[in-house]
């Protein structure tokens, strides 16, 4: 029974010690699989990393800056609503670069960037609601949001392509991010518009996650062409 037991832990110690080996091997090969060009915390490394395709001129901003944009065209089609939003003020806070590497087997920029908050205010946004078997009702509001957010922005050839192929992803740490439209909207006596208002406010999360679709986007690229590299893309979210 004694030389059973032996056995059986001398079996265990050995599958213990070959996993850990095999372990430390993947981690080695997932190790070299990934570049890191520039530590978190220098922006100015960043900055130079992007500049040196020619493609972009560096910049420099500061968090609680307002940054102006001409357009942006964003949808809920849940609400069978879609937005045209003029002259937004964009406002960052609490930026932090997360993560920046090159991925060696796909050739990826990854560049991850945390956002306490940002503030959007549109001025003037042109709210159009889609009516089945009508016209649509149109009506023009302001409106002011602030999301939390990580934006994750990832270029092809280690980012040497400019942001043509660029993709983005979004990730809300608020669901249900503080917001506010005008009276046109939350006081109105039009019916389609108080419907409107009503399902917007009973589902707020649903109409962030859909907003991001082009929001996520075009906060990204604000950000990158405000903050490190100016490459003159306006990307505005319009459909073609």
């Amino acid at each position: 029974m004694e030389s059973k037991l032996a056995l059986l832990l001398l079996l265990v110690c050995v599958a213990y010690a070959a996993g850990q080996g095999s372990s430390q091997s993947s981690g080695s090969d997932d190790d070299n699989d990934y570049s890191y060009p520039c530590s978190l915390d220098d922006l100015n490394c960043v900055r130079n990393y992007f500049a040196q395709s020619g493609m972009c001129s560096k910049v420099s901003h500061e968090d609680g800056e307002t940054v102006q944009s001409e357009k942006l065209v964003c949808f809920t089609p849940k609400f069978n609503a879609s937005y045209t939003c003029l002259d937004d003020s964009i406002t960052f806070y609490g930026s932090k670069l997360k993560e920046f590497y090159v991925n060696t087997k796909s050739n990826n920029l990854v560049m991850s960037v945390s956002f306490e908050a940002i503030n959007l205010y549109t001025p003037k946004a042109i709210v159009d609601l889609q009516v089945s078997g009508q016209e649509d009702v149109v009506v023009e509001t302001y409106i002011n949001v602030t999301y939390s957010v990580v934006l994750t922005l990832i270029v092809p050839n280690a980012g040497r392509d400019g942001l043509a192929r660029a993709s983005v992803t979004s990730y809300n740490t608020n669901a249900v991010p503080p917001f506010a439209f005008g009276t046109e909207v939350t006081e109105s006596s039009n019916e389609v518009i108080k419907n409107f208002w009503n399902a917007l406010v009973q589902d707020v999360a649903t109409a962030v996650q859909e907003l991001f679709l082009t929001k996520g986007r075009y906060l990204a690229f604000i950000y990158l062409q405000s903050y490190i590299c100016d490459y003159g893309v306006q990307y505005t979210g319009e459909l073609y």
